[in-house]
């Protein structure tokens, strides 16, 4: 998976809104839709943010927002890897002080998520 398969380019702030929205499956075989939110490079990782896009899938967010006003409980940031054979997945961030980093990274340069959602509609 290449970042201009999903909508984005150069040093675009978000991504292309014709390409918001990709199909995951799960280790389970359960198939979620999400939405790239935002794209970001990090101590030699690629990082994708994910929102969720029913409240079926709000058990899968992984970085809560104390926003109030915000219609969604937060996101969903996984890594860009590789797997054994060479091929582009996403990675789960077990890694509390990584997960920690990197939320503090999308609030510094995005500002609340829930803000923005709020102001988005």
């Amino acid at each position: 998976m290449e970042f201009g398969d999903l909508g984005f380019s150069g040093d675009d702030f978000l991504p292309n809104r014709t390409s918001e929205e990709i199909d995951l499956v799960d280790e389970k075989g359960n198939t979620f839709q999400w939405e790239v939110f935002y794209s970001f490079p990090l101590n030699g990782y690629e990082y994708l943010v994910f929102l969720p896009t029913s409240e079926a899938e709000y058990y899968l967010v992984n970085v809560e927002l104390d926003d109030p006003d915000s219609d969604v409980p937060g996101y969903i940031v996984l890594r860009l890897g590789n797997d054994d054979n060479g091929d582009e997945i996403l990675e789960e961030i077990i890694d509390p002080d990584e997960l920690e980093e990197v939320s503090e990274y999308v609030e510094d340069e995005i500002g609340l998520i829930g803000q923005f959602l709020s102001q988005e509609e």
